[in-house]
């Protein structure tokens, strides 16, 4: 486990493979627990303790939606940037809540000091992946991201953050507030009683017991290009998202622990192409 902290924000991270051994989410810079002035912002939220369970994860956690199938005949091996080389095991659709072989892992190297940590995954033929996990003078969290594409097939497909926050163990409810700087628009999954979409974010009238989840898949801004930007919050407390890419769109889905924004940013990258991204969180 790696803990970095500056001022009153702390941090732990998990070393790859240390925590979470799942196939879905990147194994950089996987959170642990995130806490503020002593105040836990990001924490398990799931009641299962397997390491290998796709969902495993806390906090910000991120996986590359960029996974093709085409020409991988059965046993051959495809790429899952973040995770590594895995083995096909069947005709089937991949199926990210699937756990798959890692056939090549890749090689990991993990630096860190005081208020930082940074991953370097490198699959040969593939990829160069760089993460950086990093705590501001300002009391600030930034999440930054360089990819280096190497594959002759184009990588192409979309990044996200599902953003577990837990704000102590609340339940979602009305209390739970999200915001974004534009009017946001989509469609629900279902006919829900308990949410809804306001004119600058979606409120809870009720908490989510009876109703095990909800979803919206296509959350959008309404009036053009939607930005990488909303607050979510609890009573007091509340986490100010800011990425330095617009996005496609945003998923929005909740449980009784959790409600959880995860923007989709698309990404396209030829071989020898390399991109680069971030995100900054405010604690309050």
């Amino acid at each position: 486990m790696i803990t970095i902290a500056c001022q009153d924000l702390q941090v732990e991270l998990c070393r790859p493979g240390e925590y979470y051994q799942g196939t879905r989410f990147d194994h950089a810079g996987v959170f642990r627990r995130i806490q503020k002035g002593g105040f836990t912002y990001a924490d398990e939220w799931f009641s299962h303790q397997d390491p290998f369970a796709h969902d495993r994860v806390c906090g910000p956690s991120e996986e590359f939606v960029t996974v093709d199938l085409a020409d991988v005949p059965v046993d051959g091996l495809f790429c899952k940037v973040g995770v590594g080389l895995l083995r096909r095991p069947d005709a089937a659709p991949y199926d990210w809540f699937r756990l798959y072989e890692i056939a090549h892992p890749g090689a990991w190297t993990v630096e860190a000091d005081a208020a930082s940590a940074r991953y370097k995954h490198v699959l040969e033929g593939w990829y160069t992946y760089e993460k950086t996990v990093r705590l501001t003078d300002a009391g600030h969290l930034e999440i930054g991201h360089r990819l280096q594409w190497e594959a002759s097939r184009p990588l192409k497909g979309f990044h996200y953050n599902h953003h577990f926050f837990t704000f102590g163990g609340a339940e979602v409810g009305p209390r739970r507030r999200i915001t974004f700087p534009f009017q946001p628009a989509g469609h629900w999954r279902d006919s829900y009683d308990n949410v809804a979409l306001t004119d600058c974010g979606i409120a809870f009238s009720g908490p989510i017991v009876k109703t095990p989840s909800v979803y919206m898949g296509d959350l959008q801004n309404s009036q053009g290009p939607t930005p990488y930007a909303f607050t979510i919050g609890e009573g007091a407390r509340r986490v100010t998202v800011k990425g330095s890419q617009s996005v496609d769109h945003i998923v929005f889905w909740s449980n009784p622990r959790v409600a959880c924004l995860e923007p989709y940013m698309p990404i396209e990258l030829a071989a020898g192409q390399e991109m680069t991204w971030s995100q900054i969180y405010r604690f309050e």
